[in-house]
């Protein structure tokens, strides 16, 4: 078994938050242009 560095695992973890924030971001924004092609459509 591996023993992990502090800072992988803290990177680790930040690598996992920009994902989930990015995947959130695209979602909205896919969101945002369905709704407003429906609106001006």
């Amino acid at each position: 078994m591996k023993i992990l560095d502090r800072k992988d695992v803290i990177n680790r973890r930040h690598a996992e938050r920009l994902i989930i924030v990015e995947t959130a971001i695209d979602r909205v924004s896919c969101h945002n242009r369905t709704v407003l092609r429906d609106v001006l459509g």
